[in-house]
């Protein structure tokens, strides 16, 4: 409760910085609708001309664009913001003054801040997954949306634990940037089907930087052409990532030397 109760206030500081500056805000909105339309935009162009993609119908397809521009939501929200900040605090030392707070390093360097006008991507794709259960012929059951519901969590703990990795780099590495730029190119392919991909690529996209694990998964359990080993498997790679991430942040503040030091 606690920590609920930080994150509301979290919530609610970041919603009164963000209406600061009004035209901003919906300039913003209106940016990612256009987006999203120009994106579907292609995707009619290209199924004027075929049935399926590798195995990918429409409705399929249109599941997976939902499942990016959902996650791309929460991770604009809540990961991003929060990751660029540490990555300054690092770089200028006043890290310390969230590691002096009584209350765990990691939670208010990573939900401190929160992006609102982001979460329009959410509601983006949620409006995507109700369209294609509703107009394009997808019967979901209890099971699919309880399999859609876990493995999208995976995929949350695996993007947050990847960014976490690569944000306590800074504790060594002057600047990250380059890297982050390849993290989002890469999550930038998952708004496609995986397969549509050579086989090096979709090495790359499942092993190296887990996309198909963010995003594939949790919109082929949706879509009920995930396998019995998929929920399970997505599991393990959550759970496991975020225990590897979280070990390694902790690892990293012992090597962090900072404005007081």
């Amino acid at each position: 409760m606690r920590y609920l109760t930080l994150f509301k206030v979290f919530f609610q500081t970041s919603i009164q910085t963000d209406m600061e500056y009004r035209a901003d805000f919906f300039a913003r909105i209106v940016a990612s609708l256009l987006g999203m339309v120009t994106t579907l935009g292609g995707l009619s162009v290209v199924f004027q001309y075929t049935n399926s993609i590798r195995g990918w119908s429409l409705a399929h397809v249109v599941v997976l664009l939902a499942v990016y521009y959902l996650l791309n939501g929460l991770i604009e929200m809540f990961i991003a913001p929060n990751m660029r900040q540490i990555m300054e605090q690092v770089r200028q030392g006043t890290l310390d003054f969230v590691l002096l707070k009584p209350v765990s390093s990691q939670f208010l360097a990573t939900f401190r801040q929160v992006n609102i006008w982001r979460g329009v991507n959410v509601l983006l794709g949620i409006g995507l997954l109700i369209y294609s259960s509703r107009k394009l012929a997808m019967h979901i059951g209890g099971a699919q949306a309880a399999a859609f519901a876990v493995t999208l969590a995976a995929g949350l703990m695996i993007v947050y634990s990847f960014w976490l990795f690569l944000v306590t780099l800074t504790f060594w590495v002057t600047r990250i940037d380059n890297l982050e730029q390849v993290m989002w190119q890469a999550f930038e392919a998952g708004r496609y089907p995986i397969d549509i991909y050579p086989a090096w690529l979709r090495g790359g996209l499942t092993y190296v930087i887990p996309v198909a694990f963010i995003i594939t998964v949790p919109a082929e359990a949706l879509a009920g052409r995930g396998g019995p080993l998929q929920v399970p498997t997505a599991i393990v790679v959550g759970i496991v990532a975020l225990a590897l991430a979280s070990a390694f942040w902790r690892f990293g503040l012992k090597h962090y030397t900072g404005a007081s030091a």
